[in-house]
C-alpha cells in the first residue's frame, strides 16, 4: 500500500508540472500573437504612408512638369513678341525716315493742331480780359478762342443775353475793335447739353438744341453789333449737343457743354462760295 501511494504522488506531481508548464506556454503564445498583430498593423500603416508619399511625390512632379511646360510656352511667346516689337520698331523708324525725307527735315517733332497765331498785343489783351473775368470766360491762345459759359450768358432754354453779362460783352467788343485786332474777324459758335427741349413755349421758339445753339450764337453776335462791332466781321454757327466737352450725365459736365465760343480768324479766311466759282458759266 505504501508503494502504490508513493506512485500516485509521483504521478500527481508530474501532472502538476506539465499542467503548469502548459499554462505558461499558452500565455507566451498569446502575447507573441498580439505583438505580431500589432507589428502587422504598424507595417500596414507604414506601407500606406509610403504609398501616400509616393503619390504625393508623383503629384508634385506632375505639377512641376506642367509649370515648366507653361513657363517654356510663355518664354517662347515673349521671345516672339520681342521679335515682333523689333520689327515694328524698325518699320516705325523707316516711316519716320521717309517722312523726314519728304519734309526735307533732319528731325520730326510733335505734330499739333493749332489755331491762327494772334499778334502779341492782341494775345496779351485777351489774356488780360480773361484774367479780369475768370468766372465767365476761358481764353485758349493756341486756338485763338474765347469760351463763354452759357449758364452765365443765358437762362436755361433762353437765347436772351442776361443784362449782367452785357458789360462783359462790351469789354470784349472793345478788345476785338482795338488796333491790335485789325485783320481779324470773329466766328461765334453755340453749344448745348443733350437735354431735350420739352417746354411747349420754349419748343415753339427753339424746336431742337440745334436751333437753341444757333439762336444763342446769333444773340451774342447781335450784342457785339450793338457795341459797334461790324456785322460784316461776324459769323455764327450752332453745333447743338453734338460737340460735348463734358459728361452730360453729370451736371458739372452738362454745364461745361452749355457754352458759346468765339474764335478770332484772319479776315478773308472764310469766303463766299461764289468767289471760288465766279468763272463758271451758267447753264
Amino acid at each position: 500500500m505504501r508503494g502504490s501511494g508513493w506512485m500516485a504522488g509521483v504521478i500527481a506531481g508530474v501532472f502538476m508540472v506539465v499542467w503548469g508548464g502548459g499554462c505558461v506556454s499558452m500565455n507566451e503564445h498569446r502575447l507573441v500573437k498580439a505583438e505580431n498583430r500589432s507589428l502587422a498593423a504598424q507595417k500596414e500603416a507604414l506601407a500606406q504612408e509610403l504609398f501616400d508619399a509616393r503619390m504625393s511625390g508623383d503629384s508634385v512632379r506632375s505639377r512641376t512638369a506642367a509649370l515648366e511646360r507653361e513657363m517654356d510656352t510663355k518664354n517662347e511667346l515673349l521671345t516672339n513678341l520681342r521679335s515682333e516689337n523689333e520689327i515694328l520698331d524698325d518699320m516705325r523708324k523707316m516711316a519716320l525716315g521717309e517722312l523726314e525725307r519728304i519734309a526735307g527735315r533732319q528731325t520730326l517733332g510733335e505734330i499739333t493742331m493749332v489755331g491762327p497765331k494772334l499778334p502779341k498785343q492782341l494775345d496779351s489783351a485777351l489774356k488780360r480780359f480773361a484774367e479780369q473775368h475768370p468766372s465767365m470766360v476761358d481764353y485758349d491762345p493756341a486756338r485763338g478762342s474765347v469760351k463763354w459759359k452759357a449758364d452765365l450768358l443765358f437762362a436755361l432754354g433762353s437765347d436772351v443775353v442776361k443784362n449782367s453779362s452785357m458789360e462783359v460783352l462790351r469789354g470784349f467788343s472793345e478788345v476785338i475793335q482795338s488796333p491790335a485786332a485789325t485783320g481779324f474777324e470773329v466766328i461765334v459758335v453755340g453749344h448745348t447739353d443733350n437735354r431735350p427741349i420739352v417746354k411747349p413755349e420754349t419748343k415753339q421758339r427753339h424746336p431742337t438744341n440745334w436751333h437753341l445753339s444757333a439762336h444763342r450764337a446769333i444773340a451774342v453776335a447781335s450784342a457785339l453789333q450793338r457795341f459797334a462791332y461790324s456785322p460784316s466781321r461776324i459769323g455764327v454757327m450752332g453745333y447743338g449737343q453734338y460737340r460735348p466737352i463734358g459728361d452730360n450725365s453729370r451736371e458739372a459736365g452738362a454745364s461745361q457743354n452749355r457754352r458759346v465760343e468765339i474764335y478770332l480768324v484772319p479776315t478773308g479766311s472764310i469766303v463766299q462760295a461764289s468767289a471760288g466759282v465766279s468763272g463758271r458759266s451758267k447753264p
